[in-house]
């Protein structure tokens, strides 16, 4: 019992805020969602936030800053599991052991979670308070439209090719004096 609330504890640390997504995030560098990811970013960031083309390859040069550390973090998370995992199999787990290891585990994600929000300061600067939120929004659209396709392929029988459907639809974004 001990051993399954531990485990639990440690993927609730581990998967955190709502940017950590770890299945999302756990792909390999040159993976072709994350290129599909930046091109889909570089041609349609720009008119829903009212910014141009310079200001979107500046986010997009933040994004690729922070990649690989939080990639790293998020391996540095899992072999922490794994430690873990492996102390909680013993008959008899050593306290300091499993203290240590939980505290490596939070400093860790301490780590992550700054390394987001010094991400987000970056972002920040370049963005009013608007345009911040109309990028979250936009973001929070895209994760859930890979998470549905991501979704499909899974659910989809093994050998069928699955349907062709068009990438992320834009986001309507309203704008002061009417339209969108």
């Amino acid at each position: 019992m001990l051993r399954c609330v531990l485990f639990i504890a440690a993927l609730l640390l581990l998967m955190g805020g709502p940017r950590s997504g770890l299945a999302l995030e756990a792909r390999g560098p040159g993976d072709p969602m994350d290129q599909y990811q930046v091109d889909f970013k570089r041609k349609n960031l720009g008119p829903p936030l009212g910014i141009d083309q310079d200001r979107v390859e500046r986010l997009l040069q933040i994004e690729h800053k922070y990649k690989s550390m939080k990639r790293q973090a998020i391996q540095d998370a899992k072999g922490a599991l794994q430690q873990l995992q492996q102390v909680m199999n013993q008959p008899q787990p050593s306290e300091q052991e499993v203290a240590a290891i939980l505290d490596r585990m939070l400093k860790l994600r301490r780590d992550k979670l700054a390394l987001e929000q010094q991400q987000l300061q970056e972002e920040k600067s370049l963005l009013t308070p608007v345009q911040q939120a109309r990028y979250i929004l936009l973001l929070m659209n895209l994760r859930q439209q890979v998470a549905k396709e991501a979704q499909k392929v899974r659910s989809a029988p093994r050998g069928l090719p699955l349907p062709a459907k068009p990438g992320p639809q834009e986001m309507p974004v309203s704008r002061p004096g009417g339209g969108y």
